[in-house]
């Protein structure tokens, strides 16, 4: 409760209230109500799982929980809102025969005792029905040797690649895409293949899947890589990863041409950098940007001034900045965060100087900190923005109005800004920006929901990205369906334990993934990559030639400088 609102309470009398013509008021008093019930139930729930917590700390148990109502469970999915409402009908089973290839032809014949005499013969009816084989492969290989007495040598043929081992491509590529792809754990991988007749062990299957992965983990580096540079703007979005115990997190930056995920220890804003210039090692630049990210920080004019004259225009790897900081004229209790800020500016003004490796000029993520500033622009999610709006849930009818009417304006205006991306005429940005201030400055006096508004007001810049650049999405939906497809895999395998099984996670969903959005069949990659056929194009250069840009990957390196305490 505010300030203000305690006073407006203290200045009451029923008298006062009974002689009140004025709403603002009324308005107020039924916000603090709202308020106090909502933050009455908060902290009713604070209450119980600390007392539950108590409960397990003595050795007891805590409060049972019962799953929601079906019926009655909470759900904030804005698809209903958002999709269109001329949805195409669907072509079923029709559509489906099209794309079905043929393998044999069986006539199904009438017995002739069965027909009567007179039956003529009208042609045929048919009937596609789809059915599988999966039968084993097992060859012998005859492996010629010849020597040599002249030489002293000994020539052997060679297996076909793919074939090194016990094992051949079709189950390796098989083991890999059922882990990867279907989601299938390694003990079902192993019942699965001895139920055909393949004898391999759990940890021949483990093997494959982790380790001589040099290969595929180079081509998803090339298509992270090719992914940035294929349009003007990235997706970002993270979620939590189980390692050896520890909670990781899994980054998820894409575009709709690539996916690529990868795991790490910590999700803020160096880590985001780091992630961002290809894993590089972080230098940290003191330049004009830097300096003015300082200010932005918030940072005391007697450390900028610190900074400005013994590091500026310098580029400083963290050993080498870390002893200029400890001589910083602060004696203040935060001194890590003073430390965490200056690194982060520096960091970012270094990760947007760089050349090796591509920038992001736009970022389209959430409203989450460490996301903030990495790129020259960031652009949020208006969904995200939508979710603060209706998990609003207020007791009183006319603040039920009053949020009925404002979530309409804001889907309306949303489908508005899709109209735009659609066809951006200029004309049409001064009247957009317009409503946009009539829908998210306006006071409601539904409290809850004014603050709301004014959050997504405050970030009015970042949501109205689109009028700039048409190309950026109006959500972040992409990077979160990826972030979907690692908490399934989460939900199948609950942790990784070593590095390289972390590795091989992130590869191979990136891979899977990425194959998915430029149509290539994810099993037949597989296979095509464990045989070297190299028949299907490189996936990066696939990235390339999709958006009609050079397959040329620049490995040029940073800008140098002259002065004494560079690292290059």
């Amino acid at each position: 409760m505010k300030p203000d609102d305690i006073d407006l309470i203290k200045s009451l009398t029923p008298d006062r209230i009974n002689q009140t013509s004025d709403p603002d008021i009324i308005y107020r008093l039924l916000g603090i109500l709202e308020t106090c019930i909502t933050e009455i139930s908060d902290l009713k729930q604070e209450v119980q799982s600390l007392r539950d917590e108590v409960n397990r700390l003595k050795g007891e148990k805590g409060k049972p929980e019962f799953p929601k109502n079906r019926g009655k469970r909470d759900d904030y999915s804005s698809e209903q809102n958002r999709k269109n409402p001329t949805k195409p009908a669907h072509k079923g089973r029709t559509e489906r025969n099209y794309k079905v290839q043929i393998t044999r032809e069986v006539v199904c014949h009438v017995p002739s005792e069965s027909l009567p005499f007179d039956a003529v013969f009208k042609g045929y009816s048919t009937a596609i029905v789809q059915d599988i084989k999966i039968l084993p492969d097992n060859v012998k290989f005859q492996i010629e040797k010849f020597y040599s007495p002249s030489t002293g040598k000994t020539y052997s043929g060679t297996r076909p690649d793919g074939y090194e081992g016990e094992y051949g491509p079709g189950i390796k590529s098989l083991i890999i895409g059922l882990k990867y792809c279907c989601n299938v754990s390694e003990p079902a991988i192993e019942a699965f293949l001895k139920f055909h007749g393949v004898f391999i062990s759990s940890s021949t299957i483990s093997r494959y899947l982790t380790h001589n992965l040099e290969s595929f983990h180079e081509e998803k580096n090339e298509l992270t890589q090719c992914g940035l540079r294929s349009t003007s703007f990235q997706q970002m979005d993270d979620t939590g990863a189980r390692v050896n115990g520890e909670q990781w997190y899994t980054q998820i930056l894409c575009n709709p041409y690539y996916t690529s995920f990868q795991t790490i220890p910590h999700k803020d804003r160096l880590s985001i950098i780091q992630l961002l210039s290809g894993g590089q090692k972080i230098l940290f630049l003191f330049n004009e940007e830097a300096f003015e990210l300082l200010k932005r920080f918030k940072l005391s004019s007697a450390i900028q001034s610190y900074l400005k004259e013994n590091c500026s225009e310098l580029t400083l790897d963290e050993e080498t900045l870390n002893t200029y900081l400890r001589q910083l004229p602060t004696r203040n209790k935060s001194i890590d965060s003073i430390y965490r800020r200056i690194k982060e500016a520096s960091g970012i003004a270094w990760y947007h100087s760089q050349r090796s490796y591509p920038v992001v000029s736009t970022l389209l993520t959430d409203d989450a900190p460490q996301f903030a500033h990495v790129a020259e622009n960031q652009a949020l999610c208006w969904i995200h923005a939508g979710r603060g709006l209706k998990k609003l849930n207020p007791l009183n009818p006319a603040f039920q109005e009053i949020l009925r009417i404002k979530l309409d304006e804001f889907w309306e205006y949303y489908r508005l800004l899709a109209e735009f991306k659609q066809n951006p005429l200029p004309e049409l940005i001064r009247e957009i920006d317009q409503i946009f201030d009539e829908i998210f400055f306006e006071h409601t006096g539904y409290p809850a929901l004014d603050d709301r508004l004014k959050a997504i007001a405050d970030n009015k810049n970042k949501l109205l990205q689109i009028l700039i650049n048409p190309d950026i999405p109006l959500h972040n939906n992409e990077s979160e369906l990826g972030a979907r497809v690692q908490v399934r895999k989460r939900d199948v395998s609950l942790h990784t334990v070593t590095s390289g099984g972390t590795k091989a996670v992130d590869t191979f969903l990136s891979l899977r993934e990425t194959t998915r959005k430029l149509g290539v069949n994810f099993f037949e990659y597989l296979l095509d990559r464990i045989t070297k056929m190299e028949k299907i194009e490189r996936l990066g250069k696939l990235i390339m030639s999709k958006t009609g840009m050079p397959d040329v990957i620049d490995h040029s390196g940073c800008k140098s400088s002259s002065k004494i305490g560079l690292v290059v």
